[in-house]
C-alpha cells in the first residue's frame, strides 16, 4: 500500500507530497494540478516497465516541457514513494527514490532525461533501512538478499553492475531467487493502473495482445470480457449484476470472434435478442469498464497477490452519478484490496464521499507550484451537517 508519494519539479508540482488512503478523491478547479499528480504517479509506475522516454510519452503525451516552467536553472526531477508490502506474510517498509537529470537543451523537440540517482531501501525483519539497490549515473549495485539474510553478521553482500542511463535499474531487474524483495517492489509499481476512459476506445473490437488488462483509455474491453466469459464465468455474472440497474434488459453477454485480432461483444436479453456495443451509452460503457475492474480486484489477486493503485479520472462523465454510489460502497476504504484515486469536478460525485471524508484531497493552482490541502475531518463533518459535501465543493469551502 502506498503511504507517501513525493514529486519535485514535475510539471506544476514542486516539492509536492501526497499521502493516499484506500479510497481517495482529488478535487480542484481546472489546471490546478490534479492530472499532473496522476501523470506523475503513472510515470513512476511505467518507469518500472519501459525506458524513461517511453514512460514520459505514455504518461504526459509529450517529451518536452516536463519540468516546472516557473523555475529556471533546475534540471532535476525527483520522485519518492514509501509503501508497505508483505513478503512471506511479513510486512516490509519500502522507500524508493528516483532522481532524473533533464537536459533542458532540447534535441529534436525532446527533453533528454536520464537517471541521476536511484535507491530502494527496505526495513523489516533482518533489514534496517537496508539498500536493496543503488544506482548513481549508471554505476549500480544490487544486494544479494538471501546471502545477507543467511550471513547478516558480516557486511552486506552487493553485486556491482552497470545500468544504462535511459532506464531505471528497477526496470532492468531480473526476478531471481537472490533478490525476491526488490522484485516484489518492482511488481508492485508495475501493478499501478491509470484510466481515462474513452467511449470510442471502449467500443473498439480490436484485440491488443500486449495488454493483459484494459488499456488506459479502456481499449481491449471486449477481449478482457471475453477472457472473463471463458475463464471465470462466475465473475462475469457479478459484472452483469452491477450493470443491470443501467441496462435492465441485460441477461447475459455473448461474443463473436471472427478472427484472432477482433472480439465483438453483445448484450442479450432473456429472449436472446442481441444488442451491440453501439446501443450502449457512453456512460454505460464507462460504468461497464469500472465494474469489470472492481470485480477483478475484489475476486482475484493481481500479479501474485499484490493490491494495486488504481487511478480513474472523472468517472461520472456521461453517467447518472447515483449509479456510482453502490460501486463506491464496494471499495474497502482501508485499501486492503487495492487503493483507488478518483478525480472529479462534479458536486454530485463529491457528495458520495460523505462517509469517507478522510480521503478528500483539495488541489489548488499556484505559482510556482500547485498546492495540496487536506480538509480537517472533524471540521468537515460539522460543515456537512449544514450543507452537502458537493455544495461545499461548489462554494470552494472544502479547503
Amino acid at each position: 500500500m502506498l503511504k507517501r508519494f513525493r514529486v519535485n519539479n514535475f510539471k506544476s508540482l514542486l516539492n509536492f507530497e501526497f499521502a493516499p488512503l484506500g479510497l481517495n478523491l482529488l478535487v480542484g478547479p481546472n489546471n490546478a494540478g490534479k492530472t499532473n499528480l496522476c501523470s506523475a504517479l503513472r510515470f513512476l509506475g511505467l518507469s518500472s516497465l519501459t525506458s524513461l522516454e517511453q514512460a514520459v510519452f505514455n504518461s504526459v503525451g509529450e517529451g518536452w516541457n516536463l519540468t516546472n516552467s516557473h523555475v529556471s536553472g533546475v534540471s532535476e526531477v525527483e520522485f519518492e514513494a514509501d509503501c508497505t508490502l508483505a513478503y512471506d506474510d511479513q510486512p516490509l517498509e519500502y522507500s524508493y527514490k528516483l532522481k532524473l537529470s533533464v537536459n533542458t537543451e532540447k534535441v529534436a523537440g525532446q527533453q533528454q532525461i536520464e537517471v541521476a540517482e536511484e535507491t530502494l531501501a527496505v526495513t523489516g525483519g533482518p533489514f534496517q533501512h537496508t539498500l536493496l539497490l543503488q544506482n548513481r549515473k549508471g554505476q549500480s549495485r544490487l544486494l544479494h538478499e538471501e546471502g545477507f539474510v543467511q550471513h547478516r553478521s558480516g557486511a552486506p553482500y552487493y553485486v556491482e553492475t552497470h545500468a544504462p542511463g535511459d532506464a531505471t535499474m528497477l526496470s532492468r531487474l531480473y526476478e531471481l531467487k537472490d533478490n525476491p524483495r526488490a522484485s516484489l517492489f518492482k511488481r508492485y509499481l508495475r501493478s499501478w493502473l491509470y484510466f481515462n476512459l474513452s467511449p470510442d476506445a471502449l467500443r473498439s473490437p480490436e484485440v491488443l495482445r500486449e495488454y493483459a488488462f484494459l488499456r488506459h483509455d479502456g481499449a481491449n474491453l471486449g477481449r478482457a470480457m471475453f477472457a472473463l466469459h471463458n475463464e471465470k464465468p462466475r465473475l462475469e455474472k457479478k459484472v452483469i449484476e452491477l450493470l443491470k440497474p443501467l441496462e435492465p434488459k441485460l441477461d447475459l453477454f455473448s461474443y463473436s470472434s471472427p478472427d484472432p485480432e477482433h472480439v465483438y461483444m453483445f448484450l442479450e436479453d432473456e429472449k436472446g435478442r442481441r444488442f451491440g456495443m453501439r446501443s450502449m451509452s457512453d456512460g454505460t460503457l464507462r460504468f461497464l469498464a469500472m465494474a469489470y475492474l472492481l470485480v477483478m480486484l475484489e475476486e482475484t489477486a493481481v500479479d501474485g497477490g499484490l493490491r494495486p493503485l488504481i487511478v480513474i479520472e472523472e468517472p461520472e462523465n456521461g453517467l447518472y452519478v447515483g449509479h456510482l454510489k453502490p460501486m463506491l460502497q464496494r471499495i474497502d476504504p482501508s485499501g486492503s484490496k487495492g487503493q483507488f484515486i478518483f478525480t472529479s469536478h462534479s458536486p454530485y460525485f463529491v457528495d458520495l464521499f460523505d462517509s469517507c471524508i478522510e480521503g478528500i484531497h483539495v488541489i489548488k493552482p499556484g505559482i510556482p507550484s500547485s498546492v495540496l490541502s487536506k480538509p480537517d475531518p472533524a471540521k468537515l463533518s460539522k460543515l456537512v451537517e449544514e450543507m452537502p459535501l458537493g455544495e461545499l465543493h461548489f462554494r470552494e469551502l472544502l479547503g
